[in-house]
């Protein structure tokens, strides 16, 4: 499926902004299910500075800065992605089995699986999912498969959790979040990789789009008229599975993925530090749109506020 993706952003202050310094990541990346034919990224005013790097987990990221007063910033990335189905699981091995696995093997993919099972700014240790577990039935000397456990994981917050788009921020804590078994898209991700990584597996957090209209007949997704995130885990021979525990379904060709990190903190879709500028407002427009196959046509939507 070829998809085009629009995410416009808009800072607008009540007083002039003398510096701003930002990350941005919005540009899709290529993975074995899908892969991303185009992308450019439009920032007004035009930056003073402007580089593009690639991080440590593969994920394109756009450094840029303002030393010009300004009353208002507009960023907007505007790609072109293709698309697959999800293939077949592949083989599972046992929770209990993984540790060994992983403590066996060795090499950069190894590295990285090992670093996904450490706690991180968002997804600490000190947070307790244990409730959640019980509920499951399941700890760390499980003889359950890796995939088979996140497949019910995804369903149980799903059945457990109440999507709430007004319950949470970014900056609401995850112990808030597992207290109220309510919030959105990047709540339910974080809550899922704190119950894996609390049973030695890797898991990572990914960002990215879900199709905003689908034709009709093809149910609307939660999470479609933003960005999305859902999570990942390792099955200890070589393969990364997404699930969305927002939606209760494996990710598919309507998803796009942007990045993958331990958490949002390393995914945001714009970060940064802004000098003066007062009273700041935001307004974030998202589409997702199915196109021909055929075209090569971009459509960026009218701003509305999210």
């Amino acid at each position: 499926m070829k998809l085009a993706v629009s995410h416009r952003t808009r800072f607008t202050y009540d007083a002039h902004a003398t510096q701003a310094v930002t990350r941005a990541c919005l540009t899709p990346r290529d993975t074995p299910q899908q892969t991303c034919l185009s992308s450019r990224l439009s920032i007004h005013p035009e930056p003073d500075d402007e580089q593009s790097v690639v991080d440590r987990y593969g994920n394109h990221i756009v450094l840029f800065d303002f030393a010009v007063p300004h009353d208002r910033a507009e960023i907007v990335a505007v790609s072109q992605v293709n698309t697959l189905p999800p293939p077949p699981l592949p083989a599972d091995c046992s929770i209990v089995e993984l540790a060994a696995v992983l403590a066996a093997r060795h090499g950069q993919d190894m590295l990285l699986a090992e670093e996904f099972r450490l706690f991180s700014r968002l997804v600490t240790a000190s947070s307790d999912p244990a409730a959640l577990l019980h509920e499951l039935d399941v700890n760390a000397e499980s003889s359950h498969g890796v995939l088979a456990f996140a497949e019910r994981l995804t369903n149980h917050i799903f059945s457990t959790f109440k999507y709430d788009p007004g319950y949470s921020n970014v900056a609401t804590p995850l112990d808030d979040v597992l207290d109220a078994r309510r919030g959105v898209c990047q709540d339910f991700a974080h809550v899922a990789i704190l119950a894996c990584r609390k049973l030695g597996i890797p898991a990572r957090y990914v960002s990215g789009y879900l199709e905003t209209l689908p034709p009709p007949g093809v149910e609307k997704l939660r999470g479609a008229d933003a960005s999305h995130a859902w999570f990942s885990v390792y099955n200890g021979d070589g393969h990364w599975v997404d699930f969305d525990p927002t939606n209760n379904k494996r990710p598919d060709e309507q998803y796009v993925t942007t990045a993958w990190g331990r958490d949002y903190g390393d995914v945001a879709p714009l970060r940064g530090v802004v000098y003066g500028g007062g009273k700041q407002e935001l307004a974030v427009a998202v589409d997702v749109d199915r196109l021909p196959e055929s075209s090569d046509d971009f459509r960026i939507s009218t701003l509305t506020p999210r």
